[in-house]
């Protein structure tokens, strides 16, 4: 490994042996990774799982800085946190499709989330957080073909008053405000009540707005009740709410300038805008936005968990009913200077799942049986809107092109740009379009504010499943799992044009069939400047899907001393099949696509050793990915394709040890190759993935960290903390065959802090994030209507901040 984790690891060897004769041994890490309570050395899987101490000293806040604590975990967020994608291993969901659903499966509170994005929210109350790797489609079902997340309140206890708060300041004026309290009401009635309030300018900065973009505006609140109905039956409520009021996603910087940039610059500059192409655009984080582009979140639900005890077994209920909305507001749709597009699209996921399962023990075998069934309704309207120059534009090159077509170098901008605030190229197609009759001239309306193109896309889709699990052991140490999963989907939605702006102009432009034969329609199918581009008016459908699979798992674990045990495991699973909710589906005869699977073999190490002071546990897998989704842009249209497959192989080595008392450590090393495959049947559009990399998966990646604690006086102690995450050399996308790779970088995060213990504990520490100010692209795509240029989106900034946090 590079720098940082060279320097760390020198100094884990190093204090190990100056110290190690008082450490104390490794706390048990306890898992429902198999729908039962376990230590998570002896579930035949990988599994990362933090307490909620261990996030916050690791500074997980949310999901996204999972990045930095295990090397096989990527989080990145685009143009809508809706569609953000968590990786594991190199694999999750390829593209941002209204209808794609995580590859990593996500649960809160045991209730499944249909979307990476509605994980992207602050760890409020969250008392444990577990991360499967792998195929988990036995018993949690579809889009767990990478893995699942798991995260878990801190419930309601009957040990008295008691709760937590903290106040969190830092750069970019972050302002991070949360607290949760504990009230037992009486001796079977205890309420829980917490919420957490989370500001912070975004990283991306607008100098002629002088405003940032992709900022943080986020509160949750969630108040849970526990009943302990009688000696058997217990229940417990969770009731929470959250929502997000800012400039996300849409700040992005420009990495490659293409051959219309200085046209793109024109048009700002006719309105007092400037251009911040490739280069200084990366290295000072600015961005091209010229709208007040806002995303607001809001996410609204319960989940009711009823545990039974039963005299032969444990029987549990577990309901979720959620209200999940998304709307982009003034998006600026072209992502440059120029006034050209704005977008607006709302949306809105209702879900309810209902989940009964029944566990018990049958001399030596282990039994967990289930059943499982869901419904979604997803509704979404997007608008297109035309801005100041969104006609002239449009005009401008469209007589830019005719010639083109035709073979003649002309340059046209003089005379189609406009000069000072004259009409330029649309008074030159008005003349024209007066010549031959029409009153409608304007390829898109010439009024700023008023719609291009309004589409409405919906999709009602249904679940159900039964499960089975079993765990069955032998008294020479080795443990037989197997399980399975019948799962069967239903899903009818379409598109329906609402409204497509009609320009006469264009009707006959595209009549002359210079620009090629169109997909559908006919010579009164309206049409406008986006047809011109490649964008084509598309009618309006409706289909269904519906699939049945069975998933199952296979796995042998075997003691070979105290604390150590080996395990092989085998497994299937499925992401679930759609209708493509885009506007495009039709012309492009792909109005639905099919499930995606993957089959896995996994072989493990678990051990604990040094008197338990040690730990380390090594995962050999190889995982194949037939028929993978991937929706990608090429700055026009989006396309979404069952593709051939992809690959996932490697070894994960993880390293954990109590150096001494005061003294912790640990390494976690992946190496692996995920890349896609045979995909000679696929369309051209995306031949060129074919032996390349899976998005975000590097060969070579690692974090170490090192963790000290000094007492000063039987009251008071100080702590700190350093970590270095690696990464090798990776693709950041999978749209464009000629996108130059990400080099390798290493983040370097720091906490100094002080402890106070006595009737309350107090906690005061200075913590640094990604230390150096590495930058590097998380994200990066085709611009819209700039043919040849590309944006990026980048990772967090260096910063800095002062916790003060209570205990009482």
């Amino acid at each position: 490994m590079r720098y940082g984790l060279k320097y760390i690891t020198a100094a884990l060897l190093v204090a190990g042996a100056s110290g190690a004769l008082a450490a104390p041994a490794l706390e048990e890490v306890v898992v429902t990774a198999q729908k039962r309570t376990q230590s998570a050395q002896d579930v035949p899987i990988a599994v990362t799982a933090l307490s909620q101490d261990a996030m916050r000293e690791a500074g997980v806040f949310d999901v996204a800085d999972l990045t930095d604590v295990n090397p096989s975990i990527s989080f990145d967020a685009g143009q809508s946190s809706q569609n953000s994608s968590l990786k594991i291993r190199g694999i999750g969901t390829v593209g941002n499709g209204r209808t794609f659903e995580g590859a990593v499966g996500v649960f809160i509170d045991g209730v499944y989330r249909s979307r990476s994005g509605m994980a992207l929210q602050d760890m409020n109350d969250i008392g444990s957080l577990e991360l499967l790797r792998g195929p988990q489609g036995t018993l949690f079902g579809k889009n767990t073909v990478a893995g699942a997340l798991s995260l878990t309140s801190n419930k309601p206890n009957f040990d008295g008053i008691n709760g937590n708060a903290e106040v969190l300041g830092g750069s970019y004026n972050k302002e991070f405000v949360s607290a949760a309290v504990n009230l037992p009401v009486s001796d079977n009635h205890a309420l829980r009540f917490s919420v957490v309030s989370n500001k912070q300018d975004g990283f991306y900065r607008s100098r002629q707005f002088d405003r940032t973009y992709n900022q943080t505006d986020r509160l949750s609140a969630k108040a849970q009740w526990l009943w302990d109905v009688s000696d058997t039956l217990s229940s417990w409520l969770v009731l929470d709410y959250s929502k997000s009021d800012a400039g996300c996603c849409w700040g992005s910087v420009q990495v490659v300038s293409g051959p219309l940039t200085d046209d793109i610059e024109y048009y700002a500059n006719l309105r007092g805008r400037d251009f911040y192409k490739q280069g200084p655009a990366e290295d000072q984080r600015l961005t091209n936005n010229n709208q007040d582009s806002e995303e607001f979140r809001e996410d609204i639900g319960l989940a009711w968990t009823l545990d039974w005890a039963l005299e032969s077994g444990d029987l549990k209920s577990v309901t979720g009913i959620r209200r999940f909305k998304d709307e982009q507001i003034r998006g600026d749709a072209d992502f440059g200077p120029a006034h050209i597009i704005v977008l607006s699209e709302p949306t809105q996921i209702d879900f309810f799942s209902q989940e009964i399962n029944f566990s018990t023990t049958w001399g030596r075998t282990d039994i967990v049986a289930g059943l499982f069934y869901s419904e979604e309704e997803y509704t979404s309207t997007r608008q297109f809107i035309a801005d100041t120059d969104s006609n002239n534009y449009a005009s401008f090159r469209t007589t830019r092109a005719i010639p083109e077509l035709l073979g003649l170098s002309v340059d046209t901008a003089p005379l189609c740009r406009p000069p000072g605030m004259t009409l330029g190229c649309t008074a030159t197609l008005s003349l024209i379009g007066n010549l031959v009759g029409i009153q409608a001239f304007d390829l898109f309306p010439s009024t700023p504010g008023d719609r291009i193109t309004e589409d409405y896309y919906y999709q009602d889709a249904s679940s159900a499943a039964a499960f089975f699990h079993t765990q069955t052991h032998f008294d020479n140490g080795f443990t037989l799992v197997a399980g399975a999963r019948y799962s069967q989907d239903k899903k009818d939605g379409g598109y329906d044009q609402v409204y497509w702006y009609n320009s006469e102009l264009a009707q006959i432009i595209m009549a002359t069939g210079l620009l090629g034969p169109t997909p559908t329609g006919n010579l009164t199918t309206p049409r406008n400047a986006f047809d011109l581009f490649g964008i084509y008016n598309s009618p309006s459908f409706k289909d269904d899907y519906e699939s049945s699979v069975v998933t199952t798992t296979v796995s042998g674990t075997y003691e070979l001393a105290d604390d150590v045990m080996t395990y092989l495991t085998f497994s299937k699973g499925y992401k679930s099949g759609a209708v493509n909710l885009f506007q495009e589906a039709v012309n492009q005869n792909n109005t639905s696509y099919e499930p995606e699977y993957a089959t896995s073999w996994e072989l493990g190490l678990k051990s604990r050793y040094w008197d338990g002071r040690a730990q380390t546990n090594i995962a050999l897998f190889d995982t194949i990915y037939e028929d993978l989704q991937i929706n990608f842009f090429d700055g026009f249209n989006f396309f979404t394709r069952n593709t051939g497959e992809a690959t996932s192989r490697g070894i994960e080595i993880e390293n954990t040890a109590q150096i001494t008392d005061r003294l912790r450590g640990s390494l976690s090393i992946t190496y692996l190759k995920a890349e896609f495959s045979d995909l000679g049947n696929a369309p051209e559009t995306i031949r060129h993935l074919d032996g390349r990399q899976t998005p975000r998966a590097p060969d070579l990646s690692g974090v170490a960290a090192l963790s000290y604690e000094q007492p000063f006086t039987p009251s008071l102690a100080g702590y700190g903390r350093i970590s270095a995450s690696y990464s090798g050399e990776h693709w950041a996308s999978p749209d464009t065959p000629d996108e130059p790779t990400q080099g390798p970088y290493t983040l370097l995060d720091l906490t100094l802090g002080l402890r106070y213990f006595g009737d309350n504990d107090y906690d005061l520490s200075f913590f640094c994030k990604n230390c150096t100010d590495v930058t590097y692209r998380t994200i990066y795509f085709a611009m819209p209507v700039q043919e040849g240029s590309f944006n990026a989106y980048l990772n967090e900034p260096r910063q800095v901040g002062l916790s003060l946090k209570a205990h009482f």
